[in-house]
């Protein structure tokens, strides 16, 4: 979802520092006041809202908004960040491959919700998640046993190079295409 809010609209540089100082708890009518005297900002309030100045009420949006987006990037980063830590040598066995590593980041994204499952009351909803989650997480198993009977594959039958024909030159693919059409 793309926001246009006033505040959505700052550099990406001024929504960290704001979203920064709100996880830092600073009362709302300074950070109204900072972000209302900073030039950057003033310029792109009279550039696309007429010159209004950001209000409590933008923030409060904010809050609601981009900033639990924010904190929910964050949390994620931190989660993966002590995911790679545990895991000690697996991003070394992954030899920084990417996929590799995108199936690692999905692993580690279907843990956290699994775990935030927990908390989500019975009911319809819950098990929604439940199936969905359990999808997930077998596509993302069958693609590592599909990775690994790859692997096995490639050991048993080494790859064989190929050579590789010379190129033919314009002349002789024109004589070849007329070979072929029958053309003289």
């Amino acid at each position: 979802m793309t926001r246009t809010g006033k505040i959505a609209r700052l550099p990406l540089a001024i929504r960290e520092e704001l979203n920064r100082r709100l996880q830092d708890g600073q009362p709302g009518t300074q950070l109204v006041e900072w972000l209302n005297a900073l030039p950057k900002v003033r310029a792109i309030l009279k550039a696309d809202f007429e010159g209004q100045p950001i209000a409590e009420n933008n923030l409060s949006l904010w809050k609601t908004g981009g900033y639990l987006t924010w904190e929910q990037e964050q949390a994620t980063h931190a989660e993966l960040d002590s995911f790679m830590d545990k895991a000690g040598g697996l991003q070394k066995a992954a030899k920084n491959v990417l996929m590799d590593r995108m199936a690692h980041f999905l692993a580690v994204k279907l843990a956290v919700e699994l775990n935030r499952l927990d908390s989500v009351p019975e009911g319809e909803a819950k098990a929604k998640s439940w199936r969905e989650l359990r999808l997930s997480l077998l596509a993302l198993r069958r693609s590592e046993l599909c990775a690994e009977r790859l692997k096995i594959e490639r050991e048993k039958h080494p790859k064989v190079e190929k050579t590789r024909e010379p190129r033919m030159t314009p002349e002789e693919k024109e004589a070849r295409m007329r070979q072929i059409m029958g053309v003289d």
